[in-house]
């Protein structure tokens, strides 16, 4: 099981230990577990090391080299960057996903987020390429930008498709949505993107804002 600590000193040390367990068991049949434990509103943006709105362009399965010998399966997406929300000022990046198909070959880690391509999403991005998912706590660090085609309008949902009502939501456990859930989450009513962006922005100027140690 791969499992992030909620305690701030141990965050670090939690991290290395599920990239090495994910490494050491990336050919094995069966998924790997994800435990996470959901950041504060607060946190999710200090955290990370940058914040963008835009949409996957591309992606990528490749093998990779393991320090043993063997290879484990990652996955790259092209990220095209519309807006900067935190970090410095790009294009696109791409990111570095543990996990993937290749052929028959299969590496799955359970609780990744999944992504379509051309899908608008605003991501937390945090130590890309260093860790085994390059996103704030995993799929807390993903946020969709779906449409209400009834309301004519878009709004912000978790990466299980339940609409954000209120910043502070982001801290609710993750759990997935069975279909008719889903249909109707679709028409609740979520923060729209703008208010997302704001209220992400006014936790950046706040002078009291301090991350987690790691």
């Amino acid at each position: 099981m791969l499992f992030i600590s909620s305690q701030r000193l141990a965050r670090t040390l939690a991290l290395t230990l599920a990239l090495t367990l994910a490494l050491t068991l990336a050919f094995a049949p069966a998924a790997h577990a994800t435990s996470v434990v959901p950041p504060s509103f607060p946190e999710l943006v200090s955290e990370a090391d940058a914040i963008y709105r835009g949409r996957v362009t591309a992606s990528i399965a490749r093998y990779v080299p393991r320090p043993d010998g063997g290879n484990v399966i990652k996955t790259y997406l092209t990220f095209a960057i519309d807006r900067v929300i935190k970090g410095s000022p790009q294009s696109q990046i791409i990111l570095e996903f543990l996990g993937g198909t290749i052929g028959e070959d299969t590496l799955t880690v359970s609780g990744m987020p999944r992504f379509t391509i051309g899908s608008p999403e605003i991501i937390f991005v945090q130590k890309n390429g260093i860790q085994f998912c390059p996103l704030v706590a995993v799929m807390h660090g993903r946020y969709r930008i779906l449409r209400d085609a009834a309301a004519g309008r878009e709004f912000i949902a978790r990466d299980n498709g339940l609409p954000l009502a209120h910043p502070s939501e982001v801290e609710l456990p993750m759990t997935p949505l069975p279909a008719p859930l889903q249909a109707a989450a679709a028409a609740a009513r979520g923060l729209t993107p703008a208010s997302f962006e704001a209220s992400i922005t006014s936790e950046l100027q706040r002078p009291s804002l301090r991350p987690r140690r790691n």
